[in-house]
């Protein structure tokens, strides 16, 4: 799940709480669709921005930060008001 660096436009892990220098990225907004290696810095990849889009729920992966069930929820909603559902099967 990512959310979207205010200031920059890039993309990273949403976390469950605002970061300071990465504001506006605790706002899951997309989904990275695939594997990248940004170890090194910025890569680019390949996103869904918007809907509809049935995502597997299983597939989904959060920000270390993210760990509790009502941050894991809160997520998902953010996802799908985008038009990105989280479904257990798909």
């Amino acid at each position: 799940m990512l959310g979207r660096i205010t200031v920059s436009g890039e993309y990273r892990l949403s976390p469950a709480a605002e970061v300071v220098g990465d504001e506006g990225a605790e706002t899951a907004v997309a989904v990275l669709l695939q594997a990248v290696d940004a170890t090194d810095g910025a890569a680019t990849g390949l996103i869904a921005a918007r809907g509809p889009v049935i995502l597997a729920d299983a597939a989904l992966v959060f920000d270390a930060s993210v760990d509790l069930p009502a941050e894991i929820a809160a997520k998902r909603s953010q996802l799908a008001a985008q038009g990105l559902v989280a479904r257990a099967t798909v």
